[in-house]
């Protein structure tokens, strides 16, 4: 029996694209259809959950998988999404709150417009409360999971991105205060904070660009969405069940070590090799 077997999960942001393959969202759907939840792949972009539905209904059997297209901006869109899960598959037991946006005008303070923050907020914190509010009448029946999308920005500040950072941070709190107020119903809440993963967006990135993740972090490579997947599975079923209300970092390291390590071992490396 699967670890998820006969459960009914909502993931937002999963995709499957040509230029690059799964996402998050989508290898967490993957790693849960695997396990035998029934699972609804949600987003915006239609097309993308629908070849990701395809995929794995060819894999794990027909109505496996459910794609279904909406704007998380939308409250009515996510009332609508509750709803047509639960007439397809019955109820829900997991929600992985996973999309999210990062704009190239989500810059630096002083140049922040409002629609740039707003629309950041809109889709990476109200989304998710959105989603969670409306699926807690179902959740609270027989307990369940929800899991948050936060980010290692939320721990650590940049250059640019600041919304997004922003958002992320506010996550942290939206998964405590759920897990709070509903973890004596049975509804856990936990957030995972992914670092630098080889999403499609970031296999689209200049080498240099690579390497300089990679030099900060301590694992050999850039963990990639199936790495991040596993994570999600485990907090979705009852394996994790004394977990709630935790910010997990799946990062590979990334904020374990001070800022400075990468620069010091090239450091090193530059020293021994013009003593050589």
């Amino acid at each position: 029996m699967g670890r998820v077997q006969g459960k009914v999960a909502i993931v937002t942001g999963a995709t499957y694209v040509d230029a690059g393959g799964l996402n998050i969202g989508g290898a967490t759907a993957t790693e849960l259809a695997a396990e035998g939840a029934k699972v609804v792949v949600a987003d915006i972009n239609v097309a993308g959950a629908e070849a990701l539905a395809k995929i794995l209904n060819d894999k794990f059997g027909e109505n496996t998988v459910l794609p279904y297209g909406l704007d998380l901006r939308n409250e009515s869109e996510i009332e609508a999404l509750i709803a047509q899960t639960v007439s397809t598959f019955g109820t829900i037991d997991v929600v992985v709150n996973n999309a999210g946006i990062f704009p190239g005008d989500d810059g630096d303070v002083a140049n922040m417009t409002i629609e740039a923050w707003d629309n950041v907020m809109a889709v990476n914190v109200r989304a998710a409360m959105l989603m969670t509010k409306h699926a807690l009448p179902h959740l609270r029946k027989n307990g369940g999971s929800v899991i948050n999308t936060s980010s290692t920005h939320a721990m650590a500040g940049d250059s640019s991105l600041t919304g997004y950072g922003a958002s992320k941070a506010a996550l942290i709190a939206l998964t405590k205060f759920t897990a709070t107020q509903y973890g004596k119903e049975g509804v856990r809440c936990n957030a995972i904070l992914p670092g630098t993963t080889t999403t499609p967006p970031a296999q689209q990135l200049p080498q240099v660009i690579k390497d300089i993740y990679i030099s900060h972090t301590p694992n050999p490579d850039l963990n990639g969405p199936t790495e991040l997947a596993k994570a999600y599975l485990f907090l979705a079923s009852d394996d994790s069940r004394g977990i709630n209300g935790e910010a997990i970092r799946v990062d590979g390291g990334l904020l374990a070590h001070q800022p400075f390590v990468a620069d010091m071992v090239r450091f090193g490396q530059m020293t021994a090799g013009a003593n050589e």
